[in-house]
Parts: structure tokens; C-alpha cells; sequence
């Protein structure tokens, strides 16, 4: 990757993570104490335009490792894609086969956990 690129790359990375305020998944405020949220890459970082607002989303770090390495609170591509139609108001899902070089997912999004839904709520003291 050219040092251009790059840097392109990493101003739409930033400028994505400036506009987010919150964790999409369980609504963990991005500048509250305790964990740091992270950038996601929904479908990794293949294609052309990898770093695309389409395939990025805002978790903090539990939901993070949620997502990779499973476990009590384990998170699906489903999941990821629920959490980005809620907090973009719309999943591309056409834009993100295509990066991955397929026609289409295999996975559509899906309600959240009961686990989120008991965080969001902590989260939000609703």
C-alpha cells in the first residue's frame, strides 16, 4: 500500500471513530472509564475498499472479542450486521459480499442476545 493510501485510509478510520459516541453493540459510551472501544472491520479487510464506513462499526472491546473469540458472551456475523442496521439505519450487505469476493453472506442480520439487550440497558440506566 502506497504511503498515500495509507494515509487516506487511516483519516476515514479516524474520522469514523470521531463520529461514533457509543459501543453499536451494547452501547458502551466511547470516553467512559473501564473499557476502550475499538474500530471493526465487519467482513476484515479485503477488497478494495476494506476501510469503507459500510464495513466499519464501533465496539468496545469485550464485544469485540465477543465477536472473534466466542465464549459467555459470544457474538455472530449476525449479529454485527443487527448492531450496524440499528446504528447506521442500514446494512449493505450487497457491498460487503463483494469485498469478501462472494455473491452474497450467508448470514442475514439477527436480534441481539439477551445478554446485549441487559447490558444496553445498564448502559443507558434505562
Amino acid at each position: 500500500m502506497s504511503k498515500a493510501k495509507a494515509e487516506k485510509c487511516r483519516k476515514w478510520l479516524e474520522l469514523y471513530a470521531i463520529q461514533c459516541e457509543r459501543c453499536a453493540v451494547c452501547w458502551w459510551r466511547k470516553y467512559r472509564p473501564g473499557r476502550r472501544c475499538e474500530l471493526h472491520h465487519i467482513v476484515g479487510r479485503r477488497g478494495r475498499d476494506p476501510h469503507h464506513h459500510r464495513n466499519l462499526l464501533l465496539v468496545c472491546k469485550d464485544c469485540h472479542e465477543g465477536y472473534h473469540s466466542g465464549g459467555q458472551k459470544s457474538l455472530s456475523l449476525g449479529h454485527i450486521l443487527q448492531a450496524k442496521l440499528e446504528e447506521d439505519g442500514e446494512v449493505d450487505l450487497v457491498f460487503l459480499a463483494k469485498l469478501m469476493g462472494r455473491v452474497g453472506l450467508r448470514e442475514d442480520p439477527m436480534p441481539l442476545p439477551e445478554w446485549v439487550l441487559e447490558e444496553r440497558k445498564h448502559n443507558t440506566g434505562k
